[in-house]
């Protein structure tokens, strides 16, 4: 199922997008934005990433697939698409910016994205969570989240990540 994983704000009606297939792209969405039902919403950059993996302004929502067809980027392979120095920035700066706004699900968002490439089970035991359950509620959208449980998740993350750099996990992503 096509998602994306990261989305940053880079212009007036453009998102850059990173979706889980590794395809990387700027997204210009004027048109969209122009019409109705898009054209009432007065704050672009008022949106959440859903746990399909879409963006929703408000309840009106545009998929993975619809997005992934208004981005224009390059495909990149799992090798080149994972970035440790990236993966820590992204988080840090989801951290600040659920802090800056009271939005937790900022930071949930972006450890979720990560724990998909991974895999929940694989991301859980490096965690040392002993209740799957606490960490899938974390995760769960419309949930408040526990937040030490996201950074324990982070951390697992980020470590698997440096494993997989080193060679030392068989994981692909």
């Amino acid at each position: 199922m096509l998602k994306i994983i990261d989305v940053d704000l880079v212009g007036p009606y453009k998102l850059e997008l990173v979706f889980n297939d590794g395809f990387h792209g700027i997204a210009d969405l004027s048109d969209y934005f122009s019409k109705a039902p898009f054209s009432a919403i007065k704050d672009f950059q008022k949106f959440s990433l859903t746990a399909d993996g879409s963006l929703n302004w408000r309840g009106n929502e545009l998929s993975a697939a619809t997005l992934r067809a208004a981005t224009k980027g390059v495909q990149k392979t799992a090798a080149t698409n994972f970035n440790v120095q990236e993966m820590e920035d992204v988080i840090k700066q989801a951290s600040w910016d659920s802090m800056q706004e009271g939005r937790p699900d900022i930071l949930q968002a972006a450890i979720r994205s990560y724990v998909e490439q991974f895999g929940h089970s694989q991301v859980i035991a490096k965690a040392g969570i002993k209740s799957r359950t606490s960490a899938y509620r974390s995760l769960k959208p419309q949930t408040t989240p526990n937040f030490a449980t996201l950074v324990q998740l982070g951390h697992a993350v980020i470590e698997l990540a440096k494993e997989n750099i080193n060679g030392r996990s068989e994981t692909q992503l």
